[in-house]
């Protein structure tokens, strides 16, 4: 017993590294070159393959080092313990930045003009990032299957198993500091984003940390990880000729 509690913590440890320092650097080093190289579907395909097989079995593997008991569910639950008007703020502020990530797919149900803004704004607004957003109905079933990745193995690594990390098996931080330090790592692991990118996941792997704890598992997480994601795939499908003219007509 004494030998497999020991063999699993190096397993944490070694995991920690790959995504405290490993991953970084592969980031940096190759992910980010590959990005701005990429000029056509095959490249771009191939890039949303990497991270899927990528990604996949390194959550796989922290399942199998921790648990599902350990990494869907937060170490304990301070949401609960919070006042109640502390609880009702946090989960309106809460409420409040998941439905901003989502309006670009709440506006574009309005028509198929603000689907179309909303198309030319992802790809101002990402820069070099939006070389990554989809074309062709076969890269947007590729992006929808990232997006699921995405929303399951991210919030797997970067939030039940980094936030449980450091705060009990590491450094041994306060939960809402181990929350932080989680979010940031998210950050820095999407430096081939730039800095932009790695301010933007940073806030948004807060809320998520958040949400783990406030909601007590790591479900909605994931849930609304993967929606957030996903909704590129309806904003950005195709727009049918005749809808085309009548855009540019009334535009």
């Amino acid at each position: 017993m004494h030998l497999f509690s020991s063999w699993t913590l190096v397993a944490e440890h070694i995991l920690a590294f790959l995504l405290i320092v490993v991953s970084p650097l592969v980031s940096y080093f190759y992910e980010r070159p590959f990005l701005r190289a990429i000029s056509s579907s095959r490249q771009r395909l191939a890039f949303y393959r990497y991270i899927i097989f990528v990604q996949w079995p390194v959550a796989a593997a922290a399942l199998w080092i921790l648990g599902p008991a350990n990494l869907f569910f937060p170490p304990s639950n301070p949401g609960h313990s919070l006042p109640g008007y502390a609880r009702v703020l946090f989960g309106i502020l809460l409420a409040a930045f998941f439905i901003l990530g989502l309006m670009p797919f709440f506006q574009s149900l309005r028509g198929e003009k603000f689907r179309a803004a909303y198309a030319r704004a992802y790809h101002r607004s990402l820069d070099d990032v939006s070389k990554l957003l989809p074309e062709t109905n076969q890269e947007r079933l590729w992006f929808a299957a990232i997006s699921v990745t995405a929303g399951v193995c991210e919030e797997i690594l970067c939030r039940g198993f980094m936030i449980r990390y450091l705060d009990g098996i590491a450094l041994h931080l306060p939960l809402v500091w181990a929350v932080l330090l989680a979010a940031a790592i998210f950050g820095v692991n999407h430096i081939y984003q730039g800095k932009l990118g790695m301010l933007k996941t940073g806030i948004a792997g807060t809320a998520f940390g958040g949400l783990f704890l406030f909601t007590g598992n790591l479900l909605l997480p994931m849930l609304l990880h993967t929606a957030i994601d996903m909704q590129a795939v309806f904003v950005l499908r195709p727009v049918k000729p005749q809808q085309d003219e009548t855009i540019q007509s009334t535009s």
